[in-house]
């Protein structure tokens, strides 16, 4: 379904009326208290200092993303993927008043059972603080050549500080680097730990084959 007055903007909100996912990040994202920010992450701070090749950008679990914004105002045509529409709407709306929103497609999915078009790669995958092994598995395959995966998310240690946190939403010892096939190479990787949580960044580059 096709809302707002650009054809980039587009939202699917069927099946989603009742996924718990939705429900719980549009209550968070509808009253944020400060826990997201319009600037760019960290991660991708790193991510430009590599060098990003020519092409698309796809950002999943994108929230109300700093990254989005930050790439489509250098030109970047990015595909921005969340389960919440609130976020979504947010996003876009922020791209509109920057003069930014034609170079911004937002899709409303679950990224365990969404997957990217199987025609298009991009020169960038970035996810921040989501982790889901059958999501990361998918977008390697997303990447193009010379092209670059970024991720963020908690390493087990995190279960120091929440031992409510599900361990099957944090990196497993070597990953995510361990997951990748050898046509990746690591650029950079390093775990953050703060005292109050314990998160782990990665990029690597797809080799040209």
């Amino acid at each position: 379904m096709k809302t707002g007055k650009s054809p980039n903007h587009l939202i699917t909100r069927s099946p989603f009326d009742t996924h718990p996912d939705r429900v719980k990040w549009n209550d968070r994202f509808s009253n944020p208290k400060g826990f997201w920010t319009l600037g760019p992450s960290e991660l991708l701070t790193r991510v430009l200092a590599e060098g990003i090749s020519e092409g698309p950008v796809l950002e999943l679990a994108c929230g109300i993303s700093g990254n989005a914004l930050a790439l489509a105002r250098a030109d970047r045509d990015v595909l921005a993927v969340d389960v919440s529409d609130v976020a979504l709407e947010q996003v876009y709306m922020e791209a509109e008043k920057q003069e930014t929103a034609s170079h911004l497609t937002c899709i409303q999915a679950d990224l365990n059972t969404w997957r990217p078009p199987v025609s298009q790669t991009y020169a960038l995958v970035i996810c921040v603080m989501y982790w889901e092994e059958v999501v990361f598995d998918y977008a390697l395959k997303a990447v193009a050549d010379d092209g670059l995966i970024a991720w963020q998310g908690f390493s087990l240690n995190q279960l120091r500080y929440r031992p409510s946190q599900k361990a099957a939403w944090c990196f497993k010892a070597g990953e995510p680097a361990a997951r990748m096939p050898e046509t990746f190479s690591v650029l950079y990787e390093e775990d953050i730990d703060d005292g109050h949580r314990a998160i782990r960044r990665m990029i690597a580059r797809k080799m040209v084959t």
